[in-house]
C-alpha cells in the first residue's frame, strides 16, 4: 500500500471516527420498546431523509441538510398503559461528528447543560438534547409532570448507550485556542466574517480579547485552496479596510487590518488551514490570538 501524504494522513486524522461509528446506523441509536420500564414503543420508528425532513421539522430542515445530513429516525412512546404517544425520540444522523457538533450549536446556547453524551442539554422543561459522534438526539415530551421529566432523561441516557462513539470534541474544535469563552464554539458552513468563501470553520468567542472578538479556523481542501482564500480575504481588506498590513512569523502568509465592521482584525494562512481573529479591541490582542491559533494547527 502507498504511503499516504501528509495532507491524505490529516483528512484522515480529523475526519475517521472508528469503524464502529461508520457501521452504525442511526436507526441502531433508538432506544428499544422496553429501554425504560413502565413505557413502551408506539407503531414502529419512521424514517426520514433529505426528501422528507420538512415533514418532521418544517422550520429547521434547511437549517440541518446544510450539515451533511444524511437521515433521521423518529420514534414515539408511552406508558405502559396508554396508546397514544406522549414522548417522541429522534435521531438525527450527519455524515461525521463535526458536523453533529454543528447542527447542537444552536441547542447549546439556550439550553441548561446535562451530563449526556458529548455534550447535552435540557431545553425548557420539555425537551433534551445531545450529540454525539455524527449523531444528534432530541427527546421530547408533550406533558410536563414528574413521570415525562424523569422519562425524558432516560430515554435520552438509554439512547447515549447505544451510541459507538467517544465522548470527545473534534479535533478542529479541539485546535481552538485555550481563553475561549465556555459553550461558545460552533461550526459554521459559510458566510464567516461575511465572506462567502470563508468555509467550513470552527469558531468561538474571545472576551479578554475584546467585546466580541472572535476566532475561526476555516479548513480547505489543498493548501492552494486555503491560499486563495486569504489572497481573497486581502484584496477585500485592501479595498475595504484600513492599514493593511503583513504580519511576519505567523503561518505561511498573514495580515493585520482594521475593518468597518470586524473591527481589529488579523488572518493566517497555514497548510490547508486559514485562521482569523475578528473584533479585537486592538491589533496587538488580534495578532497575539491568530499566532496562538496558528501555532494549534497541525
Amino acid at each position: 500500500m502507498a504511503r499516504l501524504t501528509r495532507a491524505a494522513a490529516l483528512v484522515a486524522a480529523l475526519f475517521w471516527l472508528g469503524p464502529g461509528v461508520r457501521a452504525q446506523d442511526a436507526s441502531a441509536v433508538v432506544p428499544l420498546s422496553n429501554a425504560v420500564s413502565g413505557w413502551k414503543m408506539v407503531g414502529s420508528p419512521k424514517t426520514y431523509t433529505a426528501r422528507n425532513l420538512f415533514d418532521l421539522i418544517d422550520g429547521e430542515a434547511e437549517a440541518i441538510l446544510a450539515y451533511d445530513f444524511v437521515k433521521c429516525v423518529h420514534a414515539e412512546y408511552a406508558p405502559a398503559n396508554q396508546t397514544k404517544p406522549t414522548l417522541t425520540v429522534d435521531v438525527f444522523q450527519m455524515r461525521d461528528d463535526l458536523n453533529a457538533f454543528g447542527v447542537f450549536g444552536s441547542d447549546r446556547q439556550s439550553g441548561q447543560k446535562v451530563g449526556i453524551g458529548t455534550e447535552g442539554v435540557k431545553i425548557s422543561k420539555s425537551g433534551l438534547n445531545f450529540w454525539q459522534g455524527p449523531f444528534v438526539i432530541r427527546c421530547t415530551v408533550v406533558k410536563v409532570d414528574a413521570v415525562h421529566t424523569a422519562a425524558l432523561e432516560s430515554f435520552a441516557r438509554a439512547a447515549a448507550k447505544r451510541i459507538q462513539a467517544p465522548t470527545k470534541l473534534p479535533a478542529q474544535v479541539s485546535a481552538l485556542p485555550a481563553g475561549r469563552q465556555p459553550r461558545s464554539e460552533k461550526f459554521v458552513r459559510s458566510g464567516i466574517a461575511g465572506q462567502a468563501y470563508l468555509t467550513n470553520a470552527v469558531t468561538a468567542r474571545y472576551p479578554k480579547a475584546g467585546f466580541g472578538a472572535e476566532v475561526f479556523i476555516c479548513t480547505y481542501p489543498t493548501p492552494t485552496a486555503a491560499k486563495q482564500a486569504l489572497d481573497k480575504y486581502r484584496a477585500y481588506e485592501q479595498k475595504n479596510g484600513s492599514g493593511l498590513k503583513g504580519l511576519s512569523g505567523v503561518g505561511d502568509a498573514a495580515f493585520t487590518v482594521v475593518d468597518k465592521y470586524a473591527k481589529n482584525v488579523a488572518a493566517s494562512v497555514k497548510g490547508r488551514f486559514l485562521a482569523g481573529v475578528i473584533r479585537a479591541k486592538d491589533a496587538a490582542s488580534a495578532a497575539e490570538l491568530l499566532k496562538a491559533t496558528v501555532q494549534n494547527l497541525r
